[in-house]
C-alpha cells in the first residue's frame, strides 16, 4: 500500500486520469477500441509515412540542386532550428499540455506514441484551448508547414515544391482520417473524435470534465 501511494504522489495529477491506471481498473471499458488511450504503433505510422515519402525525394532535390551550399546550409539549419523550438517548446506549451498524456509528472518527456520523447515544457492542463493558444497553434503549425515553400520557389525546384505540397496534402487526409478521430488530445482544434465517444471520455475522468465545464462546455 506504501508503494502505491509512493508511485501515485510521483505520477501527480496523473492519478486521476484513465489512461494511467492499470489496465485492471478498465472494468468494462471499451474506449481502447475508439481512441488510443493505450500506445498504439499504428498511429505513428499513419502520422509519419506520408511527411517521409515526401520530404526525402524534397531533401534530395534540394541538395542536388546547383544553389550554393551556404544557402542550403542557412536553408535546412533554419527549418530545422524552428521545428525544434516548434515542437519542443512552443507547441509543447499551448497544445501538448492539454493532453491526458502529458498528466504523468513522473515523466519529463512525453510517452505519447507519436509525440514521443518530446520535451515536456510547462504542466498539464485538463481544461480547453484557450483563444489565444488556438490562435498560437494555427499561425506557429502554418508557419512550420509552409516554411520551405518561398525557398523552393525563389530557387526554382518546382518538381521538390510539387512533390512537397502533394506530401503535405496526403498527410492531412492521413491525420484527419486515420489519427485525429481516435486522439484523446480532446482540445486540439484538429480533433475529430466523434462526440459520443468524446462525451464518454470525459465522463470517466471528472478532472477533464471538470475543467471544460468551467469553460461553459456541457455533456451528456
Amino acid at each position: 500500500m506504501q508503494q502505491e501511494n509512493e508511485e501515485n504522489s510521483k505520477i501527480g495529477i496523473g492519478t486521476e486520469i484513465c489512461i494511467w491506471k492499470d489496465k485492471e481498473q478498465c472494468g468494462n471499458c471499451q474506449l481502447h477500441e475508439d481512441v488510443f488511450c493505450r500506445p498504439k504503433g499504428k498511429y505513428l505510422f499513419y502520422f509519419a509515412s506520408p511527411l517521409i515519402i515526401g520530404y526525402i525525394p524534397t531533401i534530395i532535390l534540394t541538395l542536388l540542386s546547383p544553389i550554393s551550399l551556404t544557402f542550403k546550409l542557412i536553408y535546412f539549419i533554419s527549418w530545422a532550428a524552428y521545428a525544434l523550438f516548434f515542437f519542443n517548446i512552443w507547441e509543447t506549451r499551448i497544445l501538448c499540455n492539454h493532453c491526458p498524456y502529458f498528466a504523468n509528472e513522473s515523466q519529463k518527456v512525453l510517452h505519447c506514441v507519436i509525440d514521443k520523447g518530446k520535451y515536456k515544457a510547462g504542466t498539464y492542463d485538463p481544461g480547453p484551448l484557450s483563444t489565444s493558444e488556438k490562435i498560437q497553434f494555427a499561425v506557429g503549425g502554418i508557419l512550420l508547414m509552409t516554411f520551405p515553400i518561398p525557398f523552393l520557389i525563389f530557387a526554382q525546384l518546382y518538381l521538390a515544391l510539387i512533390i512537397y505540397i502533394i506530401a503535405l496534402i496526403l498527410w492531412l487526409i492521413s491525420v484527419q482520417t486515420l489519427v485525429c478521430t481516435d486522439c484523446i488530445n480532446l482540445a486540439c482544434p484538429l480533433n475529430r473524435v466523434p462526440e459520443n465517444i468524446r462525451n464518454e471520455f470525459i465522463n470517466r475522468n471528472p478532472i477533464i470534465k471538470k475543467a471544460w465545464e468551467e469553460k461553459g462546455y456541457e455533456f451528456n
